[in-house]
């Protein structure tokens, strides 16, 4: 065979003659024939050598090395023993791991599976704004903005505030004036003081609108779809198993059963709230009027695998649900209109709305969505500082529908990370900002 050039890392062997290498890029691994007192563990090396048959049972060839450059050395190679909350701390060290950087592949693997995914049903992908004048949300909780070369007394920005983009929503909708589908996967940032376990400041967020969506349920098939299609590619592809089989301490390879649990639950359960709040009352659940908390979230995954009968007489509605007791994802639609943001598509008596929250196992809300107010004269009443917005009504842009799904949760989701902050190589949120 001939003589080829292996670059890679050095991980401990046990048996004395055997170097086992990590190469760069790839998750396999290959052993090579070399005094492994030579080479310290942790070590970046430059082999030179010749593949030969291997004498042992875990592959099929091995490097008979010929020469062996040492070209980096680690002072404290012991990342496999140390708890993702030990790694969380040194973030700059983090892609050391075999476990995390095994994650980190996978991660990559999903952007080009969603990005692959949209292009082929003839999505246009659309780079949306990092810097705006817009709360899509109008939650209030966006970071301004302000230039270290300006005085303070003047305004960069022609005397506007001027904020880090939440969402690209807004922006998406005015494409879909001349484009009929169209996506991003875009950089939100968000001042959340929230510190649980699925809260992120800096976070990448997967959203899809569609011109002519005028049907809450063509949405939700999109939405359903789109998850769906990850989750098969994960349980699916031999390269994504080898690498799930390197993600401990982040995760297990048991955490498969429950991706192939959510495939084979299809369709969603499609709950309207006011079904969902009697569900929760009528399990002893306790209820605000302000919207669902994450535990009565993570109770509707755990017990939404429903088969819906109504019969309805005068004004009182009686139901009954069929239950499995599995982790399904679940719709929940048709939120009250105070609990969804001001674009928000309503009903006649503007009680409720054509809109949707995608509740999954593990991470609770995943996605998010709705139908688009077409109305301008709606839309100045409900908010009125944002004209442009307003004003793709009445230049031409059709009723359309879209969603956002965060891409951080989703790769908490398929690989059953418990916290976030371990799906994203330097995560920032309150207090922290490493690096």
């Amino acid at each position: 065979m001939p003589v080829f050039k292996l670059v890679a890392w050095s991980v401990p062997k046990t048996k004395e003659f055997f170097m086992r290498l990590k190469q760069i890029v790839t998750s396999f691994d290959r052993r090579c024939l070399l005094g492994v007192n030579l080479v310290p563990v942790g070590s970046a090396v430059s082999v030179t050598g010749r593949w030969q048959p291997s004498s042992g049972s875990q592959q099929d060839f091995e490097v008979l090395a010929s020469s062996c450059e040492i070209v980096a050395t680690d002072a404290d190679p012991r990342y496999s023993s140390l708890s993702p909350d030990l790694l969380r701390k040194n973030l700059h060290l983090r892609a050391r791991s075999v476990a995390f950087s095994a994650l980190l592949r996978l991660r990559s693997k999903l952007f080009f599976k969603i990005h692959e995914y949209f292009i082929n049903r003839g999505y246009v992908h659309i780079d949306t704004p990092m810097l705006t004048f817009n709360d899509c949300e109008g939650a209030g909780e966006t970071f301004s903005v302000a230039t270290t070369s300006c005085s303070k007394d003047s305004d960069f920005f022609s005397k506007k505030d001027v904020f880090l983009s939440v969402s690209g929503q807004l922006h998406l909708e005015a494409m879909v004036s001349g484009l009929s589908s169209v996506y991003t996967i875009s950089t939100g940032l968000r001042a959340d003081k929230q510190q649980s376990r699925n809260h992120l400041s800096e976070f990448k967020m997967l959203e899809v609108e569609i011109a002519f969506c005028d049907n809450l349920d063509q949405l939700l098939t999109v939405c359903e779809d789109v998850l769906l299609s990850s989750v098969r590619y994960f349980i699916n592809d031999p390269n994504i198993l080898k690498d799930f089989e390197s993600l401990s301490p982040f995760s297990s390879v048991d955490h498969l059963a429950t991706l192939r649990s959510i495939a084979d639950s299809p369709p969603f359960p499609r709950v309207p709230y006011a079904d969902a709040l009697r569900l929760l009352v009528s399990k002893n659940q306790k209820v605000s009027p302000s919207g669902l908390s994450k535990q009565n979230e993570a109770f509707l995954v755990i017990i939404c695998k429903l088969v819906r009968h109504f019969s309805y007489f005068s004004t009182n509605l009686f139901f009954h649900f069929k239950v499995n007791y599995y982790n399904s994802p679940v719709f929940i639609t048709h939120f009250p209109s105070d609990q969804k943001p001001f674009y928000t598509l309503r009903s006649w008596d503007e009680k409720l709305t054509e809109s949707f929250d995608l509740l999954c196992p593990f991470v609770g809300e995943l996605a998010s969505g709705s139908l688009r107010e077409t109305s301008a004269d709606k839309l100045r009443s409900r908010s009125p500082n944002i004209e442009w917005y307003t004003e793709l009504r009445e230049r031409g842009k059709p009723i359309s529908g879209g969603f956002g799904m965060g891409f951080d949760r989703k790769l908490q989701l398929l690989l059953g990370i418990a916290n976030i902050k371990d799906t994203v190589p330097f995560p920032r949120w309150f207090k922290h900002c490493q690096c």
